[in-house]
């Protein structure tokens, strides 16, 4: 096992979890700490920074409404669309999944349950009816955005700390990482996102084609968005556009045969002047 392969596994480790320490993998991956004081610099940083996230998600707590209010949406929701019943069993599976990782014990843990109970509803919620084109359309908010957009603000609301497919705060080691699994990798950075710390790239599936993003942190957050220009010709400006929905601002352009999309929480004075 060599560094790369021990970080990735290592991303794994929960803090304070003795129980993860015992897999046999990732305990192989821990010996290695003891030979490797860079190693273990990092590991030791990775578990600070995994621990403050999960202290500020322990603090979160639902709204006192949360359940009534996601009744509500699901009878709302009834009466629009009605799940075929291929959709209804992917909903089931989807929920025993979840249930069915609650007797792991990796995944252990009391939230689970919860979290099963979550996606059962949401996936009812959001039932899909129409594609994201359509949606796109029909809904005047989203008028006159690529249909991209709407799902990338939505998957961007949904990560947490889990979700990169590898942590690194080197953008480069991001870069070479997402060329090798054959994902979209931005072949041009511009200086300043080049010198910015990086949290980690994650990918995406979109309507059969293949998206990547690695978020940048240096006081503000940014995702920058990979694509190929030609899998999305309808998001494809012929000069930089910036657009805004819900609470974020996204800047959009092409270059080479690259689709590059910047975005960032706020509005679209919020964008930075280098890109």
């Amino acid at each position: 096992m060599d560094r790369d392969e021990a970080k990735n596994i290592l991303q794994l480790c929960r803090p304070g979890n003795e129980s993860d320490r015992n897999d046999p993998l990732i305990a192989e991956a821990i010996a290695m700490l003891d030979n490797d004081a860079e190693l273990r610099a990092w590991f030791d940083e990775q578990q600070a920074f995994d621990a403050d996230i999960c202290e500020q998600m322990q603090r979160v707590e639902p709204p006192a409404d949360l359940k009534a209010s996601i009744l509500a949406g699901m009878r709302a929701h009834q009466m629009e669309v009605e799940p075929t019943v291929a959709e209804f069993e992917g909903m089931q599976q989807q929920v025993d999944t979840v249930i069915s990782q609650t007797n792991s014990a990796w995944w252990r843990n009391p939230w689970v349950g919860v979290a099963a109970l979550f996606v059962f509803m949401l996936a009812i919620i959001n039932a899909p009816s129409r594609n994201d084109t359509q949606v796109a359309q029909d809904d005047p908010a989203l008028s006159g955005l690529p249909p991209i957009l709407p799902f990338l603000s939505d998957q961007i609301d949904g990560m947490n700390i889990f979700s990169f497919d590898k942590k690194d705060d080197n953008a480069h080691q991001l870069q070479s990482y997402l060329a090798s699994t054959g994902a979209p990798s931005p072949k041009n950075l511009c200086e300043q996102l080049a010198g910015t710390p990086t949290i980690g790239c994650v990918t995406f599936d979109y309507n059969g084609t293949k998206l990547s993003m690695i978020c940048f942190k240096d006081g503000d957050i940014y995702h920058l968005i990979t694509a190929e220009a030609a899998d999305f010709p309808e998001a494809c400006p012929k000069s930089p556009e910036v657009y805004e929905i819900n609470d974020k601002a996204f800047k959009v352009w092409v270059e080479d045969d690259q689709l590059n999309i910047l975005t960032i929480h706020g509005t679209k004075n919020d964008i930075p002047e280098f890109i």
